[in-house]
């Protein structure tokens, strides 16, 4: 195989390269908190937010540096999400007005999303540009037409059929026949969104210590004694805010949570900088964009409209820049040909967290508060889940959403490593190539 690497090649992500980490708490661990949060992603840096606010004093933990989760190394791309199983799919296992609900939450997520980056004057390269979803043949997009039609039932949903000759009007490839167009769909950059959240909890008081792993939480009587290497606090309340890495980094006092998410690495590459005339020619409305392949693949162009950005399933549990990228970059290819001799500058990985009903939760269990699970799909759900949640905790009223109501799901002998995603991955990318 060819050389595809950039001489500055970096097994970074390609959002930290331009966003500086403020200055996190140098102080030591303070006793006590009114609230501790496991996690300094956008769920718990956007929970603490609202807490503060509240007047609450705030204690965050995370295991790794800031931004070296999936909150600071995702493709930047928001949706709806709407389900996996669609429409027919939740109905046959909750009921019309259940599934409908459920459906509706994922709009409702996105219109909060937006109106608090404007509220909150948050700089993070935020552009409703709208998804393009392409499709292989004409049963596909007549299927597509049928799902899109049943989902026109929801309020702000929007959609355009793209057909085989106005493909071109939205992207510069012939890999795909047709198409349908997202009109709540956008991009922005999740490094500089989390550095902004971080910025405001530090202002109001905050405390953030990151590469500090939680290693036991205890329930005492009236709080919760939190341990980590560096010390420990007790706080009235804890929040679980690991999502993806809730097996990774959780100690046995977290099973109950990873043992219903399933850990799974998505990785991404940034080619190099490239004309400004083939990024407009292969991204001509400069949307998002994602085709219906069985494992997920997704690609934009980078907010600066430089670089093409490219997603995909990672080729196991592990974080391997170089395969993962020679395997990116193969997909990127049949894409878009003209790519083919162009570098790549950035390859990462992070984890997601799958459930096993494909729906995020939150609520409370053992006197833990949690939100995760958002199946891919975290940026907007996780903020929109973290204001809900915070509403909980703080006793507010309307704190209910259609996810506090399902029952969070595990499988028999399941233990948070999901041992069979490996085979189903392989299964799935060659139902994909032979189906293309």
């Amino acid at each position: 195989m060819p050389n595809i690497f950039a001489n500055n090649f970096k097994t970074t992500p390609f959002w930290h390269e331009h966003v500086t980490v403020p200055p996190l708490t140098n102080t030591p661990i303070p006793k006590q908190s009114d609230i501790c949060i496991i996690g300094a992603g956008f769920t718990g840096l956007t929970t603490a937010l609202h807490l503060l606010r509240a007047g609450k004093s705030v204690t965050i933990f995370d295991a790794q540096k800031l931004g070296d989760g999936a909150s600071g190394k995702n493709g930047g791309m928001i949706g709806p999400s709407l389900h996996k199983l669609g429409l027919d799919g939740l109905t046959s296992i909750y009921g019309a007005n259940k599934a409908h609900a459920i459906l509706q939450e994922g709009i409702n997520a996105i219109e909060y999303f937006k109106n608090f980056i404007a509220k909150e004057n948050i700089q993070c390269d935020l552009a409703m540009t709208g998804r393009f979803r392409g499709v292989n043949n004409q049963q596909e997009l007549d299927n597509l037409a049928r799902d899109c039609e049943k989902l026109s039932i929801l309020k702000g949903f929007q959609y355009n059929l793209i057909q085989h000759q106005d493909v071109q009007s939205e992207i510069g490839s012939t890999n795909y026949h047709a198409g349908v167009t997202y009109g709540l769909d956008g991009g922005l950059d999740p490094q500089k969104l989390l550095i902004a959240l971080t910025q405001k909890i530090l202002n109001l008081g905050g405390q953030i210590f990151d590469q500090t792993q939680v290693t036991d939480i205890q329930k005492q009587p009236n709080n919760h004694r939190i341990t980590t290497p560096k010390g420990s606090l007790t706080a009235g309340q804890v929040v679980i805010a690991t999502n993806g890495y809730s097996k990774k980094f959780g100690k046995p006092f977290l099973a109950h949570f990873y043992n219903r998410v399933m850990p799974i690495t998505s990785a991404m590459i940034a080619t190099q900088e490239l004309p400004t005339e083939l990024i407009t020619r292969l991204f001509p409305k400069a949307r998002m964009h994602g085709g219906n392949h069985r494992l997920v693949q997704y690609y934009r162009p980078s907010p600066d409209g430089k670089r093409v950005l490219f997603g995909a399933r990672g080729v196991d549990f592990h974080d391997r820049a170089n395969k993962n990228a020679q395997n990116l970059k193969t997909l990127l290819n049949k894409i878009f040909p003209e790519l083919t001799q162009s570098k790549i500058t950035h390859s990462w990985s992070g984890k997601v967290a799958y459930t096993f009903d494909h729906v995020p939760h939150l609520g409370q269990h053992d006197g833990l508060y949690y939100a995760m699970g958002y199946c891919g799909s975290g940026v907007t759900r996780s903020l929109y889940l973290a204001k809900k949640l915070s509403m909980q905790i703080l006793g507010e009223e309307n704190f209910q959403t259609e996810f506090n109501s399902l029952n969070f799901q595990t499988k028999p002998f399941y233990n948070g490593t999901p041992w069979f995603l490996p085979f189903i991955i392989k299964w799935h990318g060659f139902l994909d190539r032979i189906s293309q």
